[in-house]
């Protein structure tokens, strides 16, 4: 029996709080910046091969973060006399390292549900041996 696809928003939440997308239990990081390579509670391998998050960090990381400063500087909101602009950048940019394993639990937890929405994580089964035989004979 196949597992129930999990909600975007219940996916995202787990990865808010840096648990296992499948089970929500297991801690997706051993430290700050250290990824256990399978979750402790339901053992599901959370990187099938190196680099499946980068598509998912690289948007995330230009919605929240680039995409601001880009549109201050646009609207020409900088202003070289200006505080405000010094306290909103630096909060910007120390947001940016904070939330490191927050967005990339979250990027896991997106690359979980569209992996289990369209397929990849079913079970592999061999397949099956064609019983047409290629002699002509």
């Amino acid at each position: 029996m196949a597992e129930p696809i999990p909600k975007l928003k219940t996916v995202l939440g787990r990865g808010l709080r840096r648990k296992c997308p499948k089970c929500g239990q297991g801690p997706v990081y051993k430290a700050f910046f250290r990824m256990h390579d399978a979750c402790p509670a339901c053992g599901m391998k959370f990187m099938h091969d190196q680099g499946d998050l980068w598509m998912y960090i690289i948007v995330v990381d230009r919605v929240l973060f680039i995409f601001p400063l880009i549109v201050m500087l646009y609207f020409k909101l900088y202003n070289p006399y200006s505080v405000w602009f010094v306290i909103f950048a630096v909060a910007l940019i120390g947001s940016l390292f904070y939330t490191v394993p927050h967005r990339n639990a979250m990027c896991l937890g997106i690359d979980y549900w569209a992996r289990h929405r369209w397929g990849d994580l079913a079970p592999k089964t061999p397949p099956a041996e064609s019983s047409q035989s290629n002699d002509k004979g």
